[in-house]
């Protein structure tokens, strides 16, 4: 279930202010497998992962599974560059677990623009919340190591890491799915 007054305390609004945001958002339950986003299409909403997990990936050219993002209970997820430009996502989007999300549109949020200037402070707080994540990400791929990287990621969401296929995991890390069995008897050690 959608914790409101978690969501709002994060996103710095009133109660009030949630109910007005929640006119425009949509609950949205997905099954373990469910392909969100295609590759391809335009993705002109964002969501927030009340609980689950939703992996951001691609498959190149030569056929390779490639898992770029990692969103799990408390994270924003979308495309967020197909978000802001209107362009076709590169991404695919797979609830890795049945997932509970909180999604809203631009069109929707444009609305509350429209409405009280108040909302472009809210855009601007969930672009900067966006960002800091992807930054996040850069960082630990150039400059951790896998084991902290896993440990990070462990760290966050222990018991959401363990239903999650090690091949995924793996991946996300950089590493092969041998390099993650190693780190982690190493860890359990």
């Amino acid at each position: 279930m959608i914790n409101e007054s978690e969501l709002a305390a994060m996103l710095e609004l009133s109660h009030s202010r949630m109910k007005e945001f929640m006119s425009v958002a949509a609950v949205r339950h997905y099954k373990k497998h469910d392909l969100i986003v295609q590759q391809g299409v335009t993705c002109d909403w964002l969501g927030y992962v009340s609980e689950g997990a939703i992996r951001t990936y691609c498959i190149t050219d030569d056929g390779a599974d490639v898992s770029f993002l990692l969103q799990v209970n408390g994270d924003f997820f979308g495309d967020y560059e197909s978000f802001i430009s209107g362009k076709p996502s590169d991404f695919r989007l797979e609830a890795m677990l049945d997932t509970e999300a909180l999604v809203f549109n631009k069109a929707g949020l444009q609305q509350l623009i429209d409405r009280d200037l108040f909302w472009l402070h809210f855009s601007k707080k969930t672009a900067d919340i966006v960002f800091l994540d992807a930054k996040r990400r850069i960082k630990e791929l150039l400059f951790y190591s896998p084991e902290q990287r896993y440990h990070n990621l462990l760290q966050k969401s222990p018991e959401v890491i363990q239903k999650i296929p090690q091949k995924y995991i793996s991946s996300y890390l950089g590493i092969t799915p041998q390099s993650l069995s190693r780190i982690r008897k190493r860890i359990t050690n």
